[in-house]
């Protein structure tokens, strides 16, 4: 029986009560903050996951069709996978979901931040909507999380779509590090970017310090999309004078994250899944599934693999995943007329 407390995340790096940071991070500039000064989040066994309805408003789902839930990757959010559900769940009349797993988007923050406590969140979203089973498809560390539901929970699964995203160690882009050191610099910089009150953020000055921190013009705009600037943004946060960004980017600098990240669990009695599985790989990207079979093949009955010619963003050819998707899932015989911007909120 898998037991969720025997994998719980511990401070890997503690040497006389201090924290030390590794070359996970393939840091090139100095940081200017402390690990000691970070202050510790919350220790929960799990928490609820917010999440929204991605589909078109005007499009009538079918109720009796399976739901599909998306996981996004590292630094990402709900708005990840927008746009694309938005045209897979018209196109196929399933109620789509968006979800933000722990420390990312609007979801809360909370130690620790492992796959197995990210997959029992999952599992428990799935089972407090009362989803039978769902088709899960995640994207990169998203890929992961959904990859161990299926494993830990398969009863919830229907369908099961990686996209660069495997069930093993693997290295990260090192855009992933300086990113990271990125915007812990930046945060510990806070008052000098932000209005007295803390409600506001210099947005320009902030886009100048990233040009010399970050050199990857689609890095910095990620890191941008997670800068607390509106009032929904910073409702209910406690700390709006120290905190820039909706993750809790400090710990995981403190945490090493990003090894986690990179990692996968021990599931050493873990049975097969045998529900279709789809490993798709975006070929623009670094990561080529096909590559990591031996790795498929330990814990799935059967898997069938897909290239679409995008890159890890889906900023190019995103209509080739788009149509894969609904291929996968399923075509509705009721047409689907696309209408930009209509989104359900």
């Amino acid at each position: 029986m898998f037991c969720v407390r025997r994998h719980l995340a511990q401070p890997r790096f503690l040497l006389q009560g201090r924290f030390v940071q590794t070359s996970t991070t393939h840091s090139v500039f100095k940081p200017t903050f402390s690990v000691d000064d970070i202050k510790d989040l919350p220790y929960h066994d799990s928490v609820n996951l917010q999440s929204r309805i991605l589909q078109p408003r005007r499009t009538k789902v079918i109720k009796e069709k399976t739901p599909i839930v998306f996981l996004h990757g590292l630094f990402e959010s709900i708005l990840f996978f927008k746009k694309i559900a938005y045209e897979v769940s018209g196109a196929t009349r399933h109620l789509a979901y968006g979800v933000d797993l722990r420390n990312h988007g609007t979801s809360p923050h909370a130690l620790p931040f492992t796959y197995s406590i990210m997959a029992y969140d999952v599992f428990k979203f799935i089972t407090d909507k009362n989803i039978e089973q769902c088709i899960l498809i995640g994207h990169g560390m998203g890929a992961k999380v959904a990859a161990l539901v299926s494993l830990l929970y398969p009863s919830v699964v229907e369908k099961l779509v990686l996209i660069d995203g495997v069930p093993c160690a693997t290295e990260l882009n090192k855009n992933f590090g300086l990113s990271l050191l990125a915007m812990c610099e930046i945060e510990s910089r806070a008052m000098e970017f932000k209005s007295l009150n803390g409600k506001r953020v210099n947005y320009g000055e902030v886009t100048k310090l990233l040009r010399e921190l970050q050199p990857y013009e689609k890095a910095r705009e990620q890191i941008l999309g997670n800068l607390l600037r509106t009032p929904k943004d910073i409702r209910g946060r406690s700390n709006i004078g120290d905190e820039m960004f909706k993750m809790p980017v400090m710990n995981f600098y403190k945490y090493d994250v990003l090894k986690t990240t990179a990692g996968w669990p021990q599931l050493p009695n873990v049975t097969k899944f045998t529900k279709p599985v789809w490993a798709v790989t975006a070929k623009q990207s670094t990561l080529d599934m096909k590559d990591y079979e031996e790795e498929f093949k330990k814990y799935f009955e059967t898997v069938n693999f897909e290239t679409v010619d995008t890159d890890y963003w889906f900023e190019h050819n995103k209509d080739q995943l788009v149509d894969l998707l609904i291929e996968i899932i399923g075509r509705s015989t009721v047409p689907f007329t696309h209408k930009k911007g209509k989104y359900r909120w």
